[in-house]
């Protein structure tokens, strides 16, 4: 079944890259990085079967994400952005280390969309964390 493609799974396109910036993906319940996607999906309204559908679809290579992102955002409102961008720093920082290839994905998609990163500060404030 192919996924659906929305904001919604450009959040999860974006922490399945984020996640993966380091080149460890831990599906463990009790990591930090799983931690906050799990306050996102709730926060977000995504449901466990579109999840799973996300999950066990084909995602591609890396690059192949980034560009169904960056194809996702395009069609995304400034506000849509900039909390896409706030939940990826949440994401980048849950674990207490920001990775090089991390902080490098976060900028890129910063500048691809000329987001001020001062509003992804003032919205991240308003969304949970760990």
């Amino acid at each position: 079944m192919a996924i659906s493609l929305n904001y919604k799974s450009g959040l999860l396109y974006l922490y399945w890259l984020m996640s993966g910036a380091d080149g460890k993906k831990n599906f463990d319940p009790n990591d930090p990085e799983w931690r906050t996607m799990k306050l996102m999906r709730e926060h977000e309204k995504i449901n466990d079967d579109d999840f799973s559908n996300f999950i066990n679809s084909d995602l591609g290579s890396a690059d192949e994400q980034l560009d169904i992102v960056m194809t996702i955002l395009k069609k995304a409102s400034y506000k849509e952005k900039v909390r896409a961008l706030a939940w990826m720093d949440l994401v980048m920082i849950a674990d207490g280390d920001i990775h090089n290839k991390e902080y490098e994905l976060y900028v890129k998609v910063l500048k691809k969309f000329d987001i001020d990163e001062e509003d992804v500060k003032k919205d991240k404030i308003s969304l949970p964390s760990l």
